[in-house]
């Protein structure tokens, strides 16, 4: 389900972290960086680094 959202504090989505997939991101620090997810509470850093796996 590509609409699932990953970080609740930031609004970010799968297709969010796709996106910046896209846009060059590698590394969860470059997810952050794009996105902002995790950049609050750092709860969803697991889902993005599986986020990250499956997109890749």
């Amino acid at each position: 389900m590509s609409d699932r959202i990953i970080c609740d504090c930031m609004g970010t989505s799968f297709e969010d972290i796709k996106k910046a997939v896209e846009a060059g991101a590698k590394t969860v620090d470059d997810i952050k960086e794009a996105t902002e997810a995790g950049t609050i509470c750092c709860g969803c850093d697991c889902e993005i680094e599986e986020a990250l796996n499956e997109i890749l």
